[in-house]
């Protein structure tokens, strides 16, 4: 299955409007009261899918994109990966919030998602992301993510990650997941103001957290690592509110 979608979003009078709504299952759009949403219109991602979404918010409109429940990554009748591109766009004074719901990579499942974030340099952005390894009490398919953040036409970030049964060997050793099955990756750029970077303390049990300056002092990446998407989603928010304050 071949799919596309696109939603531009633009400042009329003081609110944001959704001008463009295009959508295609099993990418379905929908314009709700938190902002925009995605919701699942067939299973999936199944191996041979090929997705792509365009978001773009206009100069000084503010978008949050969320969606309605989590993806499953599913392997395919005829195998072969699946894979998923997501293109985001803010443009001056502008503002996104991207936190869709997490994305679980089953047993036999083959993903690639791309993430390519365009920003001006006066754009706000918050993106979060969570993977988990597989269903309850089954091993994980293989899942490679790809960020690619630019500020200005300038690399802000470029991040690759690659995880589950079949990645390299050390996915799920001590420097990368050290046996938990979900992580969440948070980024924050506000180019109004010098990120909080300091080290906080994380009470979540069984929840190991970074919070990672870049060379930009506008932005900072936190991860955090645990065995479920509760413990791991209360310590993400947590840190990802303290360095924003």
């Amino acid at each position: 299955m071949r799919a596309s979608a696109r939603a531009v979003a633009e400042l009329v009078g003081d609110r944001t409007v959704l001008r463009t709504l295009k959508s295609q299952p099993p990418i379905v759009l929908r314009q709700t009261d938190r902002g925009l949403t995605m919701v699942t219109g067939a299973a999936g991602p199944l191996g041979g899918d090929r997705t792509d979404l365009t978001v773009s918010v206009g100069d000084g409109a503010s978008l949050d994109v969320g969606s309605a429940g989590a993806s499953l990554a599913l392997p395919g009748a005829h195998g072969g990966s699946s894979e998923a591109l997501v293109s985001l766009h803010v443009g001056a004074n502008a503002s996104l919030r991207w936190e869709p719901q997490p994305l679980v990579v089953a047993t036999g499942a083959d993903h690639v998602a791309t993430l390519d974030v365009s920003l001006h340099e006066s754009a706000r952005l918050t993106l979060v992301e969570t993977l988990v390894l597989g269903r309850h009490a089954e091993e994980p398919g293989r899942l490679r993510t790809r960020w690619r953040v630019r500020r200005a036409g300038r690399t802000l970030l470029a991040q690759d990650l690659e995880i589950g049964t079949g990645a390299p060997r050390g996915w799920d050793g001590p420097a990368v997941l050290g046996g938990a099955r979900v992580v969440a990756t948070a980024l924050a750029v506000d180019p109004f103001r010098s990120l909080d970077h300091a080290a906080r303390r994380n009470t979540e049990p069984e929840v190991r957290c970074e919070v990672m300056p870049l060379a930009d002092l506008s932005a900072v990446v936190i991860t955090a690592v645990g065995p479920d998407t509760v413990r791991v989603g209360r310590a993400l928010g947590a840190l990802t509110e303290t360095v924003s304050q």
